[in-house]
């Protein structure tokens, strides 16, 4: 033995026991493995890549069977047929009305499918070329699709089978991306074809897991014909592939020279024209392998260390603030509910602590609350015994009035409890919160009617109403308080025109427009009254409309905000002596999570 090790302490002899007999075993087997092992180290490198190789064929796979999917659930869907055929047999008769509910009840029903996955474009196409699509067709017309060199081969498919088309240029304007991954199939039923669904895939996610590999190497969808129709550069999409004849006959993987260099090259049928293709330096892949074994070791002998360092202090940090904790649990078992534990500290021990303290704290508050709320409830209960006026009796007792008023002649005043009875109707009627606009309109007719018999007839109210707009269903009483807001302050509880109006935005949103020819606002006031009506959250109770009397406006607004989110915005314009506009756009469906 050395004379320097007779000098080291019996820790530092053991510590240095301990690393010589971990590291020279491993020093000693990685040289021989590395001599031993080279044929190993290839085949591990070939399995390695093809490891990859399936892993991304599995998400490939996965992005086309959504596809797949898509079209099968429109082709095999019992709930979509019935509204496909009808809206195949539409012709020059059939009312527009009816075509746009066959229409949106065949979105509605693919939505449902294609909102998961989130990447696809449908197409539905018709033999009447009546047509459904998943994207704005302001840009393009589904119909262009019959024109395609494809679009015969498609006609010609048997059974249930599928026509991979290939990188088709992008016709949705909803990305920036050049081209779409499409697919097509006919719709059949005992061999009549009654329609053609067409499916593109947006290319972002594919191209992202394309995007990981380095610039030396390559991951590709080809067709049979070698042509590229999946690359990370979509400036390569369409090019013939270099290798094309140095592919594996089938599945599997083949060595080639690339500029002198050994490349692994790779290859899978993801459908019966494509083939996801990886081509990858063999020098680069068995680096990886050698970098892994060396980063393994020193990471077992660095951990190895500093374990037992750590291991003492830990398990003592860890501890104390444990058992003080637990000591507090039983202070407060025995029903002292103001102790608490003080643990601080980021780690988790740390933050039990701080949330049980917190939780003590609400459980305190809690108790507090429940004492107030059976008071409330108590009290509640005694103001429910004033209020058993059932309102379908004041509904009923209405009607019978009107019909007594009526058999005497008055005709007029029998109309007039008529809106009142339909406006009572519709306030105690609490099924649905989202009503058509053809209702919300009448409701607000029989309002202006009521407001006129209490002072003449002096209010006019105008409905310009699109067709296509009557049967959007829109929150309940959403247009009565700015109907109410155009009276009181507009018109200043004056004679004057009220219009309602409603069309179909470009990007496929409701607008619905309140005018009136009032006194109208400076435009000092008119960015206040902006600006009040730009505040996301419910007021205070301090607060007040600089152009309102009450909050109904600001509700509406909110509760608009609530239901659709951000894609609900308005406008509200006006001069003096010119009347105001308020116009509202909202989508036509209310959000999901809504």
């Amino acid at each position: 033995m050395p004379n320097w090790t007779r000098t080291l302490s019996l820790r530092n002899k053991l510590v240095l026991t301990i690393l010589i007999c971990l590291v020279l075993p491993s020093l000693v087997s990685m040289n021989v493995s590395n001599l031993l092992t080279r044929d190993a180290v290839k085949s591990q490198v070939t399995d390695n890549s093809i490891e990859s190789m399936r892993i991304v064929n599995q998400i490939v796979n996965g992005q086309l069977k959504n596809m797949i999917y898509v079209m099968n659930f429109i082709q095999f869907d019992e709930k979509l047929q019935p509204s496909i055929r009808d809206l195949g047999r539409a012709n020059a008769e059939t009312k527009q009305g009816d075509i746009l509910q066959y229409k949106q009840t065949i979105m509605n029903r693919i939505s449902t499918v294609i909102d998961t996955f989130g990447n696809l474009n449908v197409t539905l196409l018709l033999p009447n070329h009546e047509y459904v699509a998943s994207y704005t067709t302001f840009y393009f017309n589904p119909n262009d699709f019959l024109k395609t060199e494809w679009f015969p081969a498609v006609e010609q498919i048997s059974g249930y089978n599928v026509k991979w088309i290939g990188a088709e240029p992008n016709y949705s304007r909803t990305t920036s991306q050049p081209y779409l991954l499409a697919a097509a199939k006919p719709i059949r039923i005992n061999d009549i074809t009654y329609g053609y669904v067409i499916v593109g895939l947006e290319m972002n996610t594919l191209q992202q897991l394309f995007d990981q590999y380095k610039n030396n190497e390559s991951m590709v969808i080809i067709d049979q014909n070698g042509r590229i129709i999946v690359d990370k550069d979509s400036d390569k999409i369409g090019t013939q592939f270099a290798y094309q004849d140095q592919l594996p006959p089938e599945d599997g993987s083949s060595f080639v020279k690339v500029a002198g260099e050994d490349y692994i090259l790779l290859s899978n049928q993801v459908t019966p024209d494509w083939r996801l293709v990886s081509l990858s330096p063999y020098k680069t892949a068995a680096q990886k392998i050698e970098t892994f074994r060396k980063t393994d070791f020193f990471i077992q002998i660095f951990f190895l260390l500093l374990f037992a360092i750590v291991l003492l202090y830990m398990v003592r940090t860890l501890t104390k603030p444990i058992a003080r904790l637990v000591q507090t649990v039983v202070r407060i078992e025995s029903g002292q509910l103001s102790e608490r534990s003080n643990i601080s500290g980021g780690d988790e021990v740390g933050r039990l602590g701080y949330v049980f303290d917190r939780m003590i704290d609400r459980i305190e508050h809690m108790i507090e609350e429940n004492r107030h709320e059976q008071e409330l409830k108590r009290e509640a209960e005694l103001a429910m015994l004033q209020a058993q006026i059932n309102p379908h009796f004041l509904f009923n007792v209405l009607n019978s009035i009107r019909l007594k008023i009526m058999m005497k002649g008055d005709s007029e005043n029998a109309e007039l409890l008529s809106s009142l009875s339909s406006l009572l109707r519709m306030t105690i009627n609490r099924n649905n919160a989202y009503i058509p606009l053809h209702e919300e309109i009448e409701i607000n007719e029989h309002y202006v009617r009521l407001l006129n018999s209490r002072h003449g007839d002096r209010i006019v109210l105008h409905i310009s109403a699109a067709s296509d707009t009557l049967l959007v269903e829109i929150p309940r009483f959403m247009l009565q308080p700015l109907i109410e807001n155009a009276y009181i302050h507009g018109l200043k509880s004056k004679s004057g025109e009220i219009t309602i109006a409603s069309r179909i935005c470009e990007d496929g949103r409701l607008q619905v427009e309140v005018r009136d020819s009032g006194i109208g606002m400076s435009p000092e006031r008119l960015a206040t009254l902006r600006n009040y009506l730009d505040v996301p959250s419910p007021l205070s109770e301090e607060t007040t409309s600089p152009a309102l009397s009450g909050i109904g406006l600001h509700n509406v607004f909110e509760r608009l905000r609530l239901i659709y989110g951000h894609r609900f915005d308005f406008e509200i314009s006006s001069e003096q002596g010119q009347g105001t506009q308020i116009v509202l756009r909202f989508p036509q469906q209310a959000r999901m999570e809504g």
